[in-house]
């Protein structure tokens, strides 16, 4: 098992790929929509776009936010129990109060490569992922706009030609297995929380997860935790656990732990509003 097969893929599609014009057009202002709405998006309008110069900064039209939003990243071994965690924080705040931002979205734009290859890629490696991307979406959130936040389809491993209105709030939450890997989105967050949860439970539900909602088999997910997830979380996503702030055991069924972060969080977040 070598890391090179992997990035080298990551590099021949971003060489040929338009990302920046993707990463133009998705900060938006549009305030007059829901969080979470699924919008339709075409390469085609990506590159009309680039070319149009709605790549400049004042494209990025600001809402009315009165102070800097209150940044958590939330980190942890794949299937460790950070999407509980986040789903909690937005039960507790509220949606009104919490927008919450996926690493997942924001896996590399690959459509240049063929399935066959796309299936090789390693997705837990750091150059999986579209670090500048994220970055200009987490800043532009923090300045008050909107922006329009990636679909990943897992079966096809790829982005879809969809993308998720998200909008500017009071805290923003970031999860994802390597959130703490990139200084530059990790240097962004007020609180930094690593979830750390047994190998054998996080296998587990891996495979209950991709089977049931990923269209995957059993024999897929093993050869896939053997190759590259356990390999990666062993080489970059444990040792992350050093910048965390906050370290919850067990992950979402660590109640007593979740239940005073929570609180803590909503005191520190919301205190004066």
């Amino acid at each position: 098992m070598t890391w090179s097969r992997g990035s080298s893929l990551f590099h021949q599609a971003r060489s040929k790929s338009s990302i920046a014009a993707y990463r133009s057009l998705s900060i938006t202002a549009q305030t007059g929509r829901s969080e979470g709405q699924i919008t339709s998006t075409k390469a085609s309008s990506f590159e009309k776009s680039f070319d149009e110069g709605r790549h400049n900064q004042s494209a990025i039209t600001s809402t009315d936010v009165s102070r800097r939003p209150f940044l958590i990243g939330v980190a942890g071994g794949s299937s460790s129990g950070k999407t509980t965690i986040s789903e909690r924080l937005v039960e507790i705040m509220g949606a009104e109060h919490l927008a919450r931002v996926e690493l997942d979205s924001y896996y590399a734009d690959l459509g240049d490569l063929p399935l066959e290859e796309r299936r090789l890629v390693n997705y837990d490696h750091p150059d999986a992922f579209d670090w500048p991307l994220l970055n200009d979406h987490i800043a532009a959130l923090a300045n008050g706009a909107s922006v329009q936040i990636p679909v990943y389809d897992y079966v096809e491993h790829n982005r879809s030609d969809e993308t998720r209105l998200v909008e500017p709030a009071r805290v923003i939450v970031v999860d994802g297995i390597l959130v703490f890997w990139d200084q530059a989105l990790r240097d962004r967050f007020d609180l930094k929380i690593f979830v750390d949860t047994g190998a054998d439970i996080r296998l587990i539900r891996r495979l209950r997860r991709d089977v049931a909602e990923r269209g995957r088999t059993v024999e897929s997910v093993i050869e896939q935790y053997l190759t590259t997830v356990k390999p990666a979380h062993e080489r970059f996503i444990e040792p992350s656990k050093v910048h965390a702030d906050v370290i919850i055991p067990a992950g979402g069924l660590n109640r007593p732990a979740l239940e005073v972060l929570l609180a803590r969080v909503r005191e520190i977040a919301l205190d004066d509003e």
